[in-house]
């Protein structure tokens, strides 16, 4: 959100692809590696406060755990 934040707030145009793969279709491409840059720096510091802790108990995989129970019908 704050990489494409950056990059409508530069008029940035590409075919509606982003990530790696929307580089080669950039109007701007210093611009849009670094808005990529930013949000990435910005986001991952913001993200780890609000995520929950993994509850170690659930995370114990046992022997029953490994057998798949599902039907396939047509």
């Amino acid at each position: 959100m704050i990489g494409g934040a950056i990059m409508m707030g530069f008029g940035l145009s590409t075919a509606g692809v982003s990530g790696v793969c929307g580089m080669p279709m950039t109007s701007k491409l210093a611009i849009f590696i670094s808005a990529i840059l930013v949000g990435t720096v910005l986001s991952v510091p913001l993200q780890i406060p609000v995520k929950k802790p993994l509850d170690q108990s659930s995370a114990v995989i046992t022997a029953d755990d490994d057998e798949l129970d599902f039907e396939i019908t047509l």
